[in-house]
């Protein structure tokens, strides 16, 4: 099947697929539960110090991405509750993340500027500096993992593994996980035609984009649930999505690594020994890259 729209999902499962689960419910139960393992078995690593903060983000997403997508599969009261503390968690191992990115994008651009465009100690100011920030972000999680509320989440990730608290829509064929994925995406098509219309006509777009990106993302976590029933027609959809989330998540990235170079370089420029040019280079560097962002996600629409 030839594909030209990001919302031209399969049409039927892959009947054939052994193994497959008969509703809707132990469908994406199933793929929840994945989630909640991960993001319970990452405690010993984040306590041991280890960088796994990336791959319990992503655990908690798909989370509540599926909550979500599939919200009338849920208890509404007991849903809600799941998802607010998961919207803590995330936000914590958030701050820890966006700097390890920042950082990465930064050394980057700057390993790929002539020398006589780089005054003053341009890099070390930078990892100083977000160097203090991770730290603060990593030792508020390390003291969020010894507190109340967390062991609450963790017995919550623990009841919804093992009993999740399921409706009666749950028991439908789980051959009914199309439609709920078709909604995803249509939902996300529509945001980033959205976003797209405001960027031409010269809005403000960048919160437009970002609630593209998170729509993109459901949608992608969605045809992950499904993967049982598609098998190998759930790659095409999974990909494309990824490849969104690429143009996207660049996006965002400029927009955080424009606001740090301004500030940064307002600060750092004015002080002996340091010189503000290079974050200016940098900056107009940033901008730049945005400029095709357009043309970029022309082949989605």
């Amino acid at each position: 099947m030839n594909h030209t729209t990001e919302t031209a999902d399969p049409e039927s499962p892959e009947t054939d697929t052994p193994d497959v689960p008969r509703t809707l419910g132990d469908l994406v139960s199933a793929y929840a539960a994945e989630q909640c393992t991960v993001i319970i078995e990452a405690e010993g690593p984040l306590r041991a110090g280890e960088n796994v903060v990336h791959v319990t983000r992503v655990g908690v997403r798909r989370l509540r991405s599926t909550i979500r997508v599939f919200a009338e599969l849920y208890d509404v009261p007991r849903a809600g509750n799941l998802e607010d503390e998961l919207v803590w968690w995330a936000g914590l191992l958030g701050a820890v993340r966006d700097q390890d990115i920042l950082q990465a994008g930064l050394s980057e651009r700057i390993a790929g500027l002539p020398p006589e465009l780089i005054l003053g100690p341009v890099e070390s100011s930078i990892q100083a500096e977000l160097a203090v920030r991770r730290k603060v972000a990593a030792d508020t999680v390390a003291e969020a993992l010894d507190s109340d509320r967390y062991r609450k989440l963790v017995v919550l990730l623990q009841g919804w593994r093992n009993d999740p608290p399921m409706t009666n829509e749950a028991e439908v064929d789980a051959a009914e996980v199309t439609g709920y994925v078709k909604r995803a995406g249509k939902k996300a098509q529509k945001r980033l035609v959205r976003a797209v219309a405001a960027q031409k006509a010269g809005e403000d777009a960048d919160e437009l984009f970002h609630s593209a990106r998170k729509a993109a993302k459901r949608h992608r976590y969605a045809v992950e649930a499904a993967a049982p029933m598609w098998g190998s027609k759930a790659d095409k959809a999974i990909q494309r999505r990824k490849d969104l989330q690429d143009v996207l998540g660049g996006h965002q990235d400029r927009i955080v690594q424009r606001a740090f170079l301004r500030d940064l370089g307002a600060r750092l420029g004015v002080r002996s020994g340091q010189n503000g040019f290079t974050y200016g280079v940098l900056y107009s560097q940033v901008v730049a890259d945005g400029s095709t962002l357009t043309k970029d996600l022309k082949k989605f629409l």
